[in-house]
């Protein structure tokens, strides 16, 4: 039988909650690739970041809806300040004017954004994961493994940056 992509499979499960990969669907996360250029930290792998939970979400600064994520990222930041949580914005243009790096830099400056950035100007993080909306964010455990993933803004109305942030206390909590 073939395995759905990680988006698919975890959408799939969505529709009871957060989604979460079905047992059958478990993936490890796809490795960030060498020689990437990266804002605000040095080159990230997966297999250095073993023992810690990473959200990487998938945005670019054009998007509203992206933006409207940023306080949710930068409360995590401040909430987990002390464990070990790692998050990584992955910007995937969707516009030339996107692709510009000082300007995504610019737009981390202004707008308070202190992770680690990943700059995906020709897509090749973006379809590693298989992503297809802008925002997309996933949630690896201490293992490497996407054990969860959201599409669309958090939002705090319907509590979905309230789940996710459940699932990182969750995932903090298990033996890494």
């Amino acid at each position: 039988m073939p395995r759905l992509p990680i988006a698919v499979s975890v959408l799939l499960a969505a529709v009871l909650g957060l989604g979460r990969t079905a047992a059958h669907d478990v993936e490890s996360a796809p490795e960030f690739p060498k020689g990437a250029t990266w804002l605000q930290s040095g080159p990230l792998r997966f297999s250095d970041l073993k023992g810690r939970v990473v959200v990487v979400h998938f945005w670019t600064f054009g998007c509203v809806n992206c933006r409207r994520n940023y306080h949710v990222y930068k409360e995590w930041l401040r909430k987990y300040a002390d464990g070990k949580l790692t998050v990584v914005g992955v910007h995937s243009p969707e516009t030339r004017e996107e692709a510009d790096v000082e300007r995504v830099r610019a737009k981390a400056k202004e707008n308070g954004l202190s992770f680690p950035i990943l700059i995906d100007n020709d897509l090749a993080v973006w379809n590693a994961w298989r992503v297809r909306y802008w925002p997309s964010i996933f949630l690896v455990d201490k293992k490497g493994v996407v054990r969860y993933y959201w599409e669309g803004e958090l939002h705090p109305e319907k509590q979905a940056d309230k789940r996710f942030a459940d699932h990182i206390d969750e995932l903090l909590s298990e033996a890494g």
